[in-house]
C-alpha cells in the first residue's frame, strides 16, 4: 500500500511541474486558440476582439 508520504511528496513534486506546463500551453497559444479559450469562458465576439485587438470578423473566422 502506499503511504501518505508517498503520495504528499508526489503531490509536492508533480504540482510544480502541471502548473509549469499550463503556464506555457497559455503563453504559447496560437491566436486562434486563444479566441476559441476566451469564447469557451463567456467571453463574447466584442470583448474577445478588443481584448485581443482584432476585428471582429477575424474572431467570427476563428470560432467558424
Amino acid at each position: 500500500m502506499i503511504s501518505t508520504l508517498t503520495l504528499g511528496l508526489a503531490w509536492k513534486l508533480l504540482l510544480p511541474a502541471l502548473l509549469l506546463v499550463a503556464v506555457v500551453d497559455v503563453l504559447t497559444q496560437s491566436q486562434p486558440q486563444r479566441i476559441r479559450r476566451l469564447s469557451r469562458t463567456g467571453h463574447s465576439q466584442r470583448a474577445i476582439a478588443s481584448r485581443l485587438g482584432v476585428s471582429r470578423y477575424k474572431v467570427r473566422l476563428a470560432l467558424a
